[in-house]
C-alpha cells in the first residue's frame, strides 16, 4: 500500500460555533495544503470544542475512537420544545410553568446513567433505510427512529438557574398556535456528561424535559475531551491559519500517532520484528511478556519502534502449548 506523502498525526481543533465539522476540514485543507484529512465524531453547528482531525495515516486509527470516552458540558433549557431539540429549530411547545426544582432535575438525571436506550433526534445523521433522519425531517416525512443502545459513564448537574430568560425566542413552527408569554420563566441547567460514542446530548435534553413534563432543548454544548485528546490541547482555526501564514510546516502542530496508544498496552519491537510486521507477518510473544490488559484473543497491542513512535497495531491471536501468542499486524505505519 502506498503511504500518503507528508506528515501523519492528529490535530486537535477547538471547533467554533456556527460552522459544520466538514467546514473545519475544508478550511484546514486550504490552510495546510493537505488533502488527506478527516474528523472523528461530528459536532453540530452550534456546538464547540474538541474536534479531532486525522492527518494522512492517522485517519486509519479512527476505528479505535468508538471506545473512547467523551466529555461534554451542556446548557439545557427546560420549559419548551423545538423540532430539532435545540435552540436552532422551530418552537413546538411551551410549558405553562418552566420552573422545575433542583431535586426533581437531579432525580430525572439519575435515570440517564449506565447502558440505556436512546432515540436519536429527528434532525441527525442517524440512518434509516440508508437515508439520514434529517433528510426525512426536512422533507416533512415522519419516520419512527429505533432506540439505540448507548452508554453514559457519568452525568452531573453542575449549575441550576430557575426563571432564566432565553437569549432569543425560536420561531414558532408553521401551523402551530403557541402562547409564548411564559418563555421568560424557564429553567436553565448545566450538565456534565461522560459517555461513549453514539450518545446524543440533544436527546438527553429532550428526554429530561419530557420526563419532567415541561419539554427540554439543548442550548450551548462544549466537547471537552475525546479519549486522550482534550480542550487544553486544542488549537483555534485562527491559531492554525497564523502558523501556516508564517511558512511553518504543518507537522509541528500534530500530535503523534502514538497519542491513541495507551502506555499499558504498548510493546517495543526490535529491528527483526519491525521488518516482519512491515511485510505483514505475524510475530510471537510469550503471553506473560504481554501487557496484562492485552492477553485475550482479539485484544489490541500497540507495537512501538525504537523512537517510541507507533509502528503497528497488532491483534492478539492464538496461544500455543508453549505459551507463545500470535500477534497479527492489523495496521502498519512503517
Amino acid at each position: 500500500m502506498m503511504k500518503p506523502r507528508g506528515p501523519s498525526g492528529f490535530l486537535v481543533v477547538d471547533k467554533p460555533e456556527g460552522i459544520t465539522s466538514f467546514d473545519v476540514i475544508r478550511e484546514l485543507r486550504r490552510q495546510l495544503k493537505i488533502r488527506k484529512l478527516g474528523h472523528s465524531g461530528v459536532l453540530d453547528k452550534p456546538a464547540t470544542g474538541v474536534l479531532v482531525v486525522g492527518v494522512n495515516q492517522a485517519t486509519r486509527l479512527f476505528e479505535l475512537f468508538p471506545a473512547f470516552e467523551k466529555e461534554y458540558t451542556a446548557d439545557i433549557w427546560l420549559g419548551l420544545s423545538t423540532a430539532t431539540d435545540d435552540l436552532t429549530g422551530e418552537l413546538t411547545s411551551v410549558a405553562q410553568n418552566g420552573v422545575i426544582s433542583r431535586q426533581a432535575i437531579e432525580e430525572a438525571l439519575r435515570y440517564y446513567s449506565g447502558t440505556i436506550d436512546q432515540i436519536p433526534p429527528a434532525f441527525s445523521l442517524t440512518k434509516i433505510g440508508g437515508k439520514e433522519l434529517y433528510r426525512y425531517a426536512l422533507a416533512g416525512e415522519n419516520v419512527e427512529a429505533e432506540p439505540k443502545r448507548v452508554t453514559v459513564l457519568n452525568n452531573q448537574l453542575i449549575a441550576y438557574e430557575p426563571q432564566k430568560t432565553l437569549p432569543h425566542v425560536p420561531k414558532v413552527k408553521a401551523g402551530e398556535k403557541l402562547e409564548v408569554g411564559n418563555i421568560a420563566t424557564l429553567t436553565q441547567i448545566r450538565v456534565f456528561v461522560c459517555c461513549l460514542g453514539g450518545f446524543y446530548v440533544r436527546s438527553l435534553a429532550r428526554d429530561i424535559g419530557a420526563d419532567l413534563g415541561v419539554g427540554g432543548v439543548l442550548g450551548t454544548l462544549v466537547r471537552n475531551r475525546v479519549g486522550p485528546f482534550t480542550l487544553e490541547q486544542a488549537l483555534s482555526l485562527n491559531d492554525i491559519a497564523t502558523h501556516a501564514s508564517q511558512g511553518n510546516a504543518p507537522g509541528a502542530l500534530l500530535l503523534p500517532l502514538s497519542a491513541v496508544a495507551p502506555e499499558e498496552t504498548r510493546i517495543p519491537l526490535d529491528a527483526t520484528q519491525l521488518n516482519m510486521v512491515r511485510n505483514g507477518r505475524n510475530i510471537r510473544r510469550f503471553k506473560h511478556a504481554l501487557p496484562p490488559g492485552a492477553q485475550k484473543r482479539g485484544d489490541l497491542v500497540f507495537g512501538m519502534d525504537p523512537g517510541n513512535d507507533l509502528a503497528a497495531v497488532l491483534t492478539v491471536g492464538t496461544v500455543n502449548q508453549h505459551g507463545l501468542v500470535e500477534l497479527k499486524p492489523d495496521k502498519v505505519f512503517i
